[in-house]
């Protein structure tokens, strides 16, 4: 039993009219026709009979009134519900996922009291499959991504640093890349994250490869590496803002702001009709 088919037979007991239910409704009479008799399938039994004046309901068609008017009342403020809570579920990678994500998502809920989400922390091939299949409606992405189904934008990039301890002998000033050496590194990721091939490939444009110590999978990780004076490393300029700030970090543009992470949005071509999400998109781009 749909909704409407309900919402039919409740305004034919009301109306006592087939063709009075019609018009309040703004259906044709033959729709109003069709979803009785399709109801009246459904339940196995007439639900009306016919008067002079209209119809009127069978004795089943009685006992069904008030469970079909309690059904549409459930139904309808689960609608109305659903509207109101916007749901979205997110993918992103454990980078975004900590250091930008609960901002936005925080700052978004505070304009949008009804928005609610759920969260999931995934490798860049995770989320590119979790939109593909519909387990995701949007990812937010350190990489970009060529899939004839799948939308991108670019968020603004995000500078990436050379990082030091304040007591280490480079926070007084990059020596260059001359005197990198075998200077230990606390490198982010294996070789194949997006992230370290950017890294590495800008270092060895310079003539620097790298003495890696220490590959970690998580920038909390390498920054705490760094402080205890493991040696150096290159981090994206959002992931240790609070750091700097405090003091507890030296960052430096190396690169004189050509190295930079960039940031994406992604999501199935059908999304850009949903007016609701492309909200949600929007107020992300402005927001970040």
């Amino acid at each position: 039993m749909d909704l409407q088919s309900l919402e039919v037979f409740l305004a034919i007991a009301r109306h006592g009219s087939l063709n009075r239910a019609a018009h309040a409704m703004f259906l044709a009479q033959s729709t109003v026709t069709h979803r009785l008799k399709q109801l009246e399938r459904q339940v196995g039994t007439p639900l009306f009979v016919r008067t002079a004046t209209g119809v009127s309901l069978t004795g089943e068609g009685r006992r069904l009134l008030p469970v079909a008017a309690a059904v549409v009342e459930q139904l309808r403020a689960f609608s109305q519900h659903r509207e109101k809570r916007q749901a979205l579920t997110i993918v992103a990678g454990k980078a975004f996922a900590s250091y930008e994500l609960p901002r936005l998502i925080g700052e978004y809920r505070r304009a949008h009291p009804h928005f609610t989400c759920f969260v999931r922390s995934t490798l860049y091939e995770e989320s590119i499959s979790a939109l593909l299949t519909g387990a995701a409606d949007i990812a937010f992405l350190g990489h970009e991504v060529y899939h004839p189904h799948i939308h991108q934008e670019f968020l603004p990039s995000d500078r990436i640093l050379l990082v030091t301890a304040p007591e280490h002998p480079w926070a007084c000033g990059f020596p260059g890349f001359s005197r990198w050496g075998a200077e230990p590194v606390i490198a982010f990721g294996d070789h194949t994250a997006p992230f370290r091939q950017r890294v590495d490939r800008f270092l060895a444009q310079h003539g620097v490869f790298p003495n890696v110590i220490m590959e970690l999978d998580s920038f909390s990780a390498v920054k705490k590496m760094v402080l205890q004076q493991f040696g150096v490393t290159m981090l994206p300029e959002r992931t240790i803002r609070e750091e700097v700030d405090a003091g507890r970090l030296i960052a430096m543009d190396i690169a004189g702001g050509e190295l930079t992470r960039p940031t994406l949005i992604a999501y199935l071509h059908a999304k850009k009709e949903d007016d609701a999400f492309q909200r949600f998109v929007q107020w992300i781009k402005d927001a970040y």
